[in-house]
């Protein structure tokens, strides 16, 4: 399925000339062109969710599963309270 997008004139004339250099159409170097740059999009967020977990990785590792488990059950706890005091007094 084809599909038409619109670009401004000095853009369309540089895709031609490099259409034009590779020996291909227009539509095929600028679908490759969008392919690859989709393509690096994905692979930069891939990228930083990897960097994300390798940093709260290393930055928890000196905690075990049960000082975590009891940190946020607490956390849980404090919130519940404050919503109940909030009612309470509301």
């Amino acid at each position: 399925m084809a599909h038409t997008i619109s670009l401004s004139q000095d853009v369309y004339t540089l895709l031609k000339e490099r259409a034009r250099q590779a020996q291909t159409s227009p539509d095929a170097l600028a679908d490759e062109a969008l392919r690859q740059y989709l393509s690096q999009a994905e692979q930069d967020w891939q990228a930083a969710i990897k960097s994300l977990f390798a940093r709260v990785q290393a930055r928890t590792a000196g905690f075990n599963a049960n000082e975590i488990e009891a940190d946020i059950t607490a956390a849980a706890d404090e919130v519940k309270e404050s919503r109940r005091a909030r009612r309470r007094s509301g």
